[in-house]
């Protein structure tokens, strides 16, 4: 069976990517995938040796869970081992060849991807090389809400490994921010009319079922009440939940931990005033101020 060409949620961290991934997941013609970094190297045997780097170590749970669920049909201790013999025998493949292989398991149901890709304008060339005809969502969060998060969730987790250099991960965060963004939006506006889509998060989580089917529409699948209704319910997801040992994450761990779609529109942010996450208080400056504003916030 042909498979059809996926659905990949462009964004940096701290965006509601895994909430709104899950939920879109859920429609009866698509399937939302966990974290699987198939986008960011070019072969398996590269990808079998990323949670060797430092930060990385969880990086192959997401995809571990993913062959384990399609292969065996469960996800257990056991059908995580298998996975990770499978992926092992299969390193000399390419990481295009395996994200095809998924998508011919799942056909005729369309792959549905939030993988982060750090932005970097060679892995959102390297989506578009496997699957020319892609669907590409631009997901944003106002740049305020965004970097208290990264910032909250970043610095515990330094000052538990010890190693909190807190300023430095505090001055990174608005050209982390600016530099994501920008680049997406360049690669979007090479791509033909239609390919690619714009989403503000708060937008969709104050009013999830108006963009859930916005974007089936765009997709051209079902817009039924019973597709839009099983979309609403991310919590349905196989991977919506604790993995087995060996495979525990895969995805956000706020998200597994509570997986439900919180319809409401987050509290207001501002552009104005100064940053809440830096040591010496200043407001955005000009860069982020003209890309936030281009994307719609103020």
């Amino acid at each position: 069976m042909t498979a059809r060409q996926p659905l990949f949620i462009l964004c940096p961290g701290r965006s509601f990517s895994s909430v709104v991934c899950t939920a879109i997941g859920q429609h009866p013609d698509l399937y939302g995938l966990p974290e699987i970094y198939l986008g960011i190297v070019d072969t398996v045997d590269e990808w079998l040796r990323l949670p060797s780097q430092p930060g990385r170590k969880h990086m192959n749970q997401g995809l571990l869970r993913v062959l384990a669920e399609l292969h065996c049909g469960e996800q257990t201790e056991e059908t995580v081992r298998e996975a990770r013999a499978w992926l092992q025998r299969h390193r000399n493949w390419t990481t295009a060849r395996l994200f095809h292989d998924l998508a011919e398991r799942v056909a005729p149901r369309q792959l549905v991807d939030k993988s982060p890709t750090q932005g970097k304008p060679e892995n959102l060339r390297r989506l578009l090389a496997i699957f020319p005809q892609a669907f590409f969502l631009h997901l944003t969060r106002h740049p305020r809400a965004t970097g208290n998060s990264f910032y909250r969730v970043k610095s515990a987790k330094a000052l538990l490994q010890g190693h909190p250099d807190l300023d430095r991960l505090a001055e990174m965060i608005e050209p982390h921010w600016i530099m994501i963004h920008a680049n997406i939006l360049e690669f979007v506006a090479g791509l033909p009319p239609g390919q690619a889509m714009r989403l503000l998060g708060e937008d969709f989580l104050a009013e999830p079922a108006l963009y859930l089917r916005q974007i089936a529409e765009w997709l051209n699948i079902r817009t039924d009440a019973a597709a839009i209704a099983a979309m609403q319910h991310p919590e349905t997801s196989p991977y919506a939940r604790l993995g087995p040992k060996g495979a525990r994450h895969g995805n956000n761990l706020g998200f597994l931990e509570a997986p439900f779609l919180k319809a409401g529109r987050p509290s207001p942010a501002s552009l104005a005033g100064p940053l809440e996450w830096l040591p010496q208080p200043r407001g955005f400056g000009p860069a982020m101020l003209r890309l936030a504003r281009q994307l719609g916030y103020q």
